[in-house]
């Protein structure tokens, strides 16, 4: 056997002899499904925060800053920085 041969046989040994589409076609099937996953929580979350009142959402919002100072900071930080190249560009 020669030397492309061989490295044929090895290339296809390696991916389980599955074709490229049949991998992509994998990849496509997980990454379908990971999105609908997050689709169906962000409507449960959407829902949560329509039955919630003002009141409640305000006492949530203070009680994660007081919990993650770190990230509301840095959240309000990349907030101002977008904000600031979207307005500049006008």
């Amino acid at each position: 056997m020669s030397d492309a041969e061989n490295a044929g046989g090895n290339r296809s040994a390696s991916t389980g002899g599955r074709s490229p589409g049949d991998r992509f076609s994998t990849i496509e099937s997980a990454a379908e499904e990971k999105l609908r996953g997050i689709v169906d929580s962000s409507r449960e979350k959407i829902e949560t925060l329509k039955r919630k009142s003002l009141e409640d959402l305000y006492r949530d919002a203070r009680a994660y800053v007081r919990e993650n100072p770190g990230k509301t900071l840095l959240g309000a930080l990349a907030a101002g920085f977008l904000l600031g190249k979207i307005l500049r560009r006008r």
